[in-house]
């Protein structure tokens, strides 16, 4: 009997740590160009959505940022949002503001962490060094956690987006699989409606409309 009772005391078993709540949570989410979206984006999830019209585009960031309301279905934020929208100057990526303030203190230590503080806040960021790009990102990241901005909408970024930190969440808006590639999860839209979810591998191997896509411009990126 003692040695069964010692045999049982390494079998105790310890629950499952739950999953952190939900920084995004949509649920049949229905308005002009967008049908019956369903998205849970968890801290340290990167969740991509390729083929996105503009106009579908323009409407899901309106919602998200609670300027338009769903006509069917639900959609519930438990954090502030960070915006990173098309063709940025340095400062407009980093905070995520149409127009940054230029005093900004969580915008000026951003900038002298990572060394960035010597390029001009209006700088395009195209016209910033590839090799910049992680220090972009960490201003970026270091930013949002000084704001409170634990959800990062990347609206058609240029270059692929790096993970995401235990605490933020990426939701990246796309026409081009390449920069989808390293998402966690990737939906794939036509006319508003999700046709495809599932991982970049997982996609490609079901070689419907994303794969055809990502085969497309590979082809053209090869030509040029």
């Amino acid at each position: 009997m003692r040695l069964i009772d010692r045999g049982h005391l390494h079998h105790t078993t310890t629950a499952p740590t739950p999953p952190p709540p939900p920084l995004l949570r949509i649920r049949d989410l229905t308005h002009t160009h967008l049908h019956h979206l369903d998205l849970t984006l968890r801290p340290s999830e990167h969740v991509a959505l390729v083929g996105l019209t503009t106009p579908a585009r323009t409407t899901l960031t309106r919602l998200l940022h609670g300027h338009l309301h769903p006509t069917r279905g639900d959609l519930h934020t438990t954090t502030a949002l960070h915006h990173t929208r098309p063709h940025p100057t340095l400062a407009q990526a980093i905070t995520g503001h149409t127009h940054p303030h230029p005093d900004d203190p969580h915008l000026h230590h951003a900038l002298t962490a990572t060394g960035l503080h010597h390029h001009p806040h209006t700088t395009p960021l195209k016209h910033l060094q590839p090799h910049l790009a992680s220090h972009l990102h960490h201003a970026r990241t270091l930013y949002a956690h000084h704001t409170h901005a634990h959800l990062l909408l990347i609206e058609q970024p240029t270059t692929p987006t790096p993970p995401p930190t235990p605490t933020t969440a990426h939701l990246t808006l796309t026409d081009h699989p390449t920069l989808a590639r390293n998402a966690d999860r990737i939906l794939h839209l036509h006319h508003g409606h999700v046709t495809e979810t599932g991982t970049h591998h997982q996609l490609l191997i079901r070689g419907g409309a994303y794969a055809r896509l990502y085969a497309l411009q590979s082809t053209r990126t090869h030509l040029h």
